[in-house]
């Protein structure tokens, strides 16, 4: 997208503005994503490849005004653009806070009802890929372990990596709701065991903090084994789709940690 586009983007968003620069942000992969910055203040720019996230950006309109996110300003569904106040901070590295959790349960009690994730349609769009292959078993056995489990239905961000969880001095704040829709929780708890790389006592801590965080009429079916096999999905589905992308730096470090959990889980 040249300059000269973006600001014409930018004048139907609002013609008082005058964009000073734009800066094309390659962080996600998903969208085509541009830091502009005005006299005024900076903007996201977000041009979306895929799908429009209608319950995305409804959810990330309300969930702004509790400061859990961005918020989004101006939309434009026929080209698949949206401007959302830009959120200055770094990745999330280290470890998750109870600030965050805090945020996750305000989102997953969202009020929102959608069609929930379909995790075997996810991962069947894999299905004939030599990497898919190499893990069919093994994922098999974990989505049969999971459907014999009672659900924890949510409202999800269901991508809850780290390059989509800001940290700035005001705290933690979630990015990118272009796959949020209902989903088991634990999915997402799943994404943030993975993304800040969590062993088995940091494990039981998120699923204490979690449960301890949660309205007290609030049910949760508490299970590290649970966890993990959503953990063991989340990192199929994720290699895979790195892959697809040629992001082999992020296949090698995912593969690592999946083989891992399997060698872990199977001396259970």
């Amino acid at each position: 997208m040249t300059g000269k586009e973006i600001s014409g983007i930018f004048a139907a968003f609002d013609p008082q503005l005058k964009v000073l620069s734009n800066e094309r942000l390659f962080s996600g992969l998903s969208n085509d994503n541009f830091l502009v910055r005005t006299a005024q203040q900076a903007f996201l720019l977000k041009c979306y490849r895929e799908h429009w996230p209608v319950q995305g950006l409804a959810a990330q309109t309300v969930f702004a005004q509790q400061q859990v996110c961005p918020k989004p300003l101006w939309t434009d569904e026929v080209n698949k653009l949206a401007i959302f106040e830009y959120l200055e901070g770094d990745i999330a590295q280290g470890d998750y806070t109870l600030e965050l959790l805090q945020k996750l349960i305000a989102f997953h009690h969202h009020n929102a009802v959608t069609e929930p994730m379909d995790i075997k349609y996810e991962l069947d769009f894999y299905q004939k890929t030599h990497l898919y292959q190499q893990y069919q078993a093994d994922v098999e056995d974990a989505l049969k372990q999971i459907a014999l489990l009672p659900r924890d239905e949510g409202f999800c961000h269901n991508d809850l990596v780290k390059e989509n969880i800001i940290v700035n001095s005001k705290g933690m704040f979630l990015i990118d709701f272009e796959y949020a829709k209902s989903n088991d929780v634990y999915f997402d708890l799943a994404a943030l065991t993975v993304s800040f790389t969590l062993g088995n006592k940091q494990k039981i801590s998120l699923l204490s903090n979690y449960q301890q965080q949660l309205p007290a009429f609030q049910k949760f079916y508490y299970s590290v084994r649970k966890l993990e096999c959503y953990q063991l999905v989340f990192l199929v589905l994720c290699i895979c789709w790195y892959s697809a992308r040629s992001v082999d730096n992020k296949v090698t470090e995912l593969r690592t940690q999946l083989d891992c959990l399997i060698s872990s889980m199977s001396h259970r």
